[in-house]
């Protein structure tokens, strides 16, 4: 059975990032649907789960979101309510979707901690991680312009198999960081291959994943993403310095290290801050535009704060209250803040956000303690775990990876490795898997599942729909609304009502179309309030 579910998320593991970085709804259900499976295959073959230290600060921040944006969704306002003083939402549907999320990667985390328990079972994984990289990098060469995409899909745009380069950026970068563990563990193999006379199949071991690491970076740079090389640079130095600060054994050693990291630093910190603009330049970002709509959201999120300060406007709530904020309006629909740190406080506010970093401290203080307690052959692949993770967290700081299926696969995959009793074999609580529990689980993992599903018959609807006769579009929309009711679609849909009402020569008829238009926006802007596409739709169908 373990053998199994290892090759279900090796599957995972490659399918994503080749599924248009799983964004689209239909490639998120089949992830979901591979992970809930695989644990709940995982739970009824076990009596017993293993629960270390640094897997509880994880179950601490994901947990607490999730019941924090539960405890969101019984209480939903619209914009023209006043701020509550007990947490809500502005949007309780994307907010039960983000409660997915949580539930989903949680899962994943744990059935990773509970399937790679040896030291060789993590280093084989680390080694896919590089080889995904190394796939994703070459697609991305090959096919540099989007090709892929819009073979497959019909859309341009996108990097090799991504949609978006910033997110190429990190998961290479975070692939990068796991193969130079791997690589650095692996020269500790030495003296075993030369035991058996196989000396040149060590160099050629070496030199094959050496050169891996450096066409990740390179694959990382070419993206053209600042953000995925600042977290690739990051990502290097945090190895670096957890190298020289918690594995070196001599102090003197130690010290030499540090200084000439901070050295390196130093040096590399000061090139990139004189020339910034070779660097827009090479990004295609010298005319500024990335930068200002980034700030023009980031000042609108906060003045968003400033209204709901303690308990945020709802976790995922974003999309329906920022146009109402912004000085300006854009021609693209803002799904994502593009900086996941600043997302998350929004969403729950000061009083949800606290506890959420408290949570990601307590872990990073258990990983450092953790990280000296080691043997020295696994510190340097824990090493490289953390700093895979620092990877995403800086790249989120400046985009939204945790919400690309690709990305925060990765992450919890590298999350749920440093959480491996193989770590910590001394701290380890055995829960008994009751049949109570299993059935909870079980429970909770299928109503996860709902909403993301209702979402891909949605998309496939719309999908569809959009290419048929104006009658078939409109049915095909109606059925699309009933399974997801977000506005995006109830706009879909009135604008169907409204175009085919233009057409129509019947008086009557398209008077009932104006009158069903008109209607639908008035029903979603009862809910969504200052939604100004509907607004515009309610006036126009008048």
């Amino acid at each position: 059975m373990d053998v199994f579910l290892k090759c279900v998320l090796t599957l995972l593991l490659f399918f994503i990032p080749f599924a248009f970085a799983g964004a689209e709804p239909w490639a998120f259900s089949i992830m979901q649907g591979g992970i809930v499976v695989s644990l709940l295959l995982l739970l009824f073959s076990r009596r017993h789960l293993f629960i270390t230290p640094l897997f509880k600060p994880v179950l601490f921040t994901l947990g607490f979101l999730t019941l924090y944006a539960l405890l969101q969704c019984l209480f939903p306002q619209t914009l023209l309510d006043k701020p509550a003083w007990y947490p809500s939402t502005l949007m309780r549907l994307f907010t039960l979707e983000h409660i997915s999320l949580f539930i989903t990667y949680l899962a994943l985390c744990l059935l990773v901690s509970q399937l790679l328990q040896t030291s060789r079972e993590l280093r084989l994984f680390a080694m896919l991680a590089a080889l995904c990289g190394l796939a994703v990098t070459l697609c991305a060469l090959c096919l540099p312009n989007g090709e892929y995409i819009h073979l497959l899909a019909g859309r341009k745009g996108g990097i090799g198999p991504f949609l978006n380069r910033n997110h190429a950026g990190v998961f290479m970068g975070m692939c990068a960081i796991m193969t130079l563990g791997y690589t650095t563990v692996s020269f500790l193999d030495y003296s075993r291959f030369a035991a058996h006379g196989r000396k040149g199949q060590f160099y050629c071991r070496q030199l094959f994943f050496a050169l891996v690491f450096l066409g990740l970076c390179a694959g990382t740079v070419f993206t053209r993403s600042r953000g995925g090389m600042l977290a690739l640079g990051t990502g290097i130095f945090s190895y670096a310095f957890l190298c020289t600060g918690f594995i070196a054994q001599l102090k003197k050693t130690r010290w030499k290290g540090l200084l000439i990291t901070l050295a390196a630093l130093a040096l590399c910190s000061g090139w990139v801050l004189t020339h910034l603009d070779e660097i827009n330049a090479f990004a295609h970002r010298a005319g500024g535009t990335s930068e200002e709509i980034r700030k023009m959201l980031y000042r609108t999120s906060f003045d968003m704060l400033e209204d709901y300060p303690v308990w945020g406007i709802g976790v995922g709530a974003m999309p329906v209250v920022i146009t109402s904020y912004m000085p300006q309006r854009l021609n693209a629909y803002v799904e994502r803040l593009h900086s996941d740190w600043l997302e998350i406080l929004l969403g729950t506010g000061y009083a949800g956000f606290i506890p959420v970093l408290f949570g990601v401290l307590w872990f990073m203080r258990a990983a450092l303690r953790r990280m000296r307690r080691l043997e020295r052959k696994k510190q340097f692949l824990f090493a490289s775990l953390l700093s895979g993770l620092i990877v995403m967290g800086v790249g989120s700081a400046v985009d939204f990876d945790f919400f690309i299926p690709a990305t925060a696969f990765l992450f919890f995959l590298i999350l749920g490795m440093a959480c491996s009793n193989s770590y910590d074999k001394h701290h380890i609580h055995a829960y008994s898997a009751t049949w109570p529990k299993r059935l909870l689980i079980t429970a909770v993992c299928l109503a996860a599942c709902w909403i993301p599903l209702q979402k891909t018959i949605a998309w496939r609807l719309h999908l569809f729909g959009s290419g048929l006769k104006p009658q078939g579009q409109i049915a095909a929309y109606q059925k699309a609304l009933a399974h997801y009711p977000a506005p995006r679609y109830a706009l879909y849909l009135g604008n169907a009502y409204y175009n085919q009402s233009l057409r129509e020569k019947d008086p009557l008829q398209k008077e009932l179309l104006r009158v069903q238009a008109n209607e639908l926006a008035l029903q979603y802007l009862q809910k969504y309030p200052k939604e100004k596409a509907l607004s515009r739709l309610y006036f126009l169908s008048r």
